[in-house]
């Protein structure tokens, strides 16, 4: 391997499974973190095919994404990854800090991980297209931004940290609704927005879906938030407190994000304040949920799947941007018959197929003690 392709590789780490109560972890957190990675590989679960079932569609609308305006529930996949890339860097550095490590060594590496985020990132995405491109508005590209800008108010206090997220809101509101290129109709219409005229006149393209690389300045505020949740986990205060925080920011937050949508509308894609906000808010609400269950009550075995799941986040992501359409193609070989005679039912039974061989790839690795770091 050259020293390029070292440099770049991700880490393989044997070392004690994250599930077995580390000191410092925070069980809620490792299981959140694989029910997110679950659901963002299971891409809705296969329940997309029964769309034009009157009866489930509007269960099946929820496992997919909202075309502009609104959100389903499948929206807040993204959301709860980088809110969780937040909460876990309270708990991850002041371990190192404890250890020893300086600040300065501490922003190095955070530029580094930021570094490998991106790079990785588009490799998934080249070879999805079967050529080189510059992607940028892919999960790990993202993070890549917002991971740095919330290590940055790691130490500041809460209030700093809160103040920093609105002012990244208010700026991305502010850049949508008052900057006019030309062909921007309005701040917040479909593919004639600010961010899909940036991403034209910088990048030279713009992209499916109608997402907008912007994204990333205001999706900051997740992470940042998610750095706020993560320093309550782990501070002093009585358990029944950080529960009775965690419901009242959620409902707030829910509250807030619904009472600014006939100003700023919510949607995902170009990822407006509202949308920030009202996705926190159910974040909050879930983390609660995890909180609760796994932490105060302790009842942790139903979770161990998605610690196990968790606990390889960034290479589940990888194995499923890469190979997906080709672990489908081959479940096809062995369930072909089932969508041949059962129609959307068969459909779904293959898509179950491939995520329970993902899961089980998570199982091997969590088995032998392999785990990838950036």
């Amino acid at each position: 391997m050259t020293e390029l392709a070292q440099a770049a590789a991700p880490e393989v780490a044997r070392a004690e499974a994250p599930a077995e109560a580390a000191p410092g972890r925070l069980f809620s957190l490792d299981a959140f973190r694989g029910f997110t990675m679950i659901c963002m590989v299971g891409e809705g679960f296969g329940l997309h095919y029964l769309f034009h079932y009157p009866t489930v569609a509007p269960l099946a609308f929820q496992f997919t994404h909202a075309d502009w305006r609104g959100m389903y529930a499948w929206d807040l996949i993204q959301p709860f990854f980088m809110f969780i890339v937040g909460a876990v860097m309270p708990i991850a550095f002041e371990r190192r800090w404890r250890a020893g490590e300086e600040w300065g060594t501490s922003l190095r590496r955070v530029l580094r991980r930021s570094f490998l985020l991106v790079f990785w990132g588009l490799v998934a995405r080249s070879i999805q297209a079967g050529r080189p491109v510059i992607d940028l508005i892919n999960v790990l590209a993202q993070i890549a931004f917002t991971y740095p800008v919330a290590f940055l108010v790691l130490r500041k206090s809460w209030r700093v940290q809160a103040a920093t997220a609105a002012g990244l809101l208010l700026v991305h509101w502010a850049l949508f609704e008052f900057v006019r290129p030309p062909g921007v109709t309005g701040p917040w219409e479909k593919d004639a927005n600010l961010g899909w005229y940036l991403d034209q006149l910088i990048l030279h393209k713009t992209w499916g879906g109608s997402y907008a690389t912007i994204n990333c300045l205001s999706s900051a505020a997740n992470t940042i938030f998610g750095v706020m949740a993560g320093g309550l986990l782990i501070g002093p205060l009585p358990r029944a407190r950080k529960l009775q925080i965690l419901a009242a920011a959620g409902v707030a937050a829910v509250i807030a994000g619904l009472a600014l949508d006939p100003l700023v509308p919510i949607i995902k894609k170009i990822w407006t304040a509202s949308f920030a906000i009202y996705s926190t808010g159910f974040t909050l609400l879930a983390l609660l949920g995890f909180y609760w269950v796994c932490d105060v009550w302790r009842k942790r075995d139903w979770a161990k799947v998605l610690v196990i799941v968790g606990s390889n986040s960034i290479f589940i992501y990888l194995f499923h941007e890469i190979l997906h359409p080709w672990l489908e193609q081959t479940a096809l070989v062995f369930t072909g018959w089932t969508v041949n005679l059962w129609g959307a039912a068969g459909q779904i039974l293959t898509a179950w197929v491939v995520i329970l061989f993902e899961i089980y790839v998570c199982y091997w690795l969590y088995k032998h003690k392999i785990f990838f770091r950036l």
